[in-house]
């Protein structure tokens, strides 16, 4: 008879048997609602984010380093120039019951968010930014992704200045090209 190493199995093992642990099932759950996002996408915006003229974007949406988590890798361009570049990590994070994503930009900067997805909306509050410019001192941001249909989501910025209501900083539509 062939002998079993305790001391590699997960707790899980112990307490559900072989089947998958709690955190697993329940963040996997989390992770499902958003699979929409997976694949490439191609946005439009114009006279947003604080640019002149039409901004395109260009973006992938995978598992990346596993199922527990979506990145969002991409760029936008003004005019022929790269106007942004970034890179975007998302997760469920059960100690909080929210999802939370870390984006950072080549601006230099990385904000820190925590979010709930409400309906086709997940909407984030930015709750600190590393590398924060002194221009945005001051400020309070929330981003969301938006889905209008299984081809094309919205992904965009509120910003607000101390006792103020939030106000659009810019949305860019894409659709879905793989």
């Amino acid at each position: 008879m062939a002998q079993i190493n305790y001391h590699f199995l997960p707790l899980s093992t112990f307490i559900l048997g072989p089947q998958k642990g709690v955190l697993e099932v329940f963040m996997s759950e989390a992770m499902k609602r958003l699979e929409f996002l997976i694949g490439k996408w191609r946005g439009k915006a114009e006279g947003q984010f604080g640019e002149k003229g039409i901004i395109n974007s260009a973006f992938e949406c995978l598992h990346e380093p596993s199922e527990m988590f979506i990145a969002m890798i991409g760029e936008s361009r003004s005019n022929g120039k790269q106007v942004n570049k970034s890179a975007s990590y998302l997760t469920w994070d059960p100690n909080v019951n929210k999802y939370v994503r870390k984006s950072m930009f080549s601006y230099g900067w990385i904000n820190n968010e925590v979010g709930d997805l409400r309906g086709d909306r997940l909407a984030f509050r930015v709750i600190s930014m590393d590398g924060e410019p002194d221009y945005f001192k001051g400020l309070k941001w929330r981003s969301f992704i938006h889905k209008y249909s299984e081809n094309e989501i919205g992904t965009g910025l509120e910003v607000s200045k101390q006792g103020e209501p939030f106000r659009s900083y810019g949305e860019s539509k894409a659709r879905r090209v793989q």
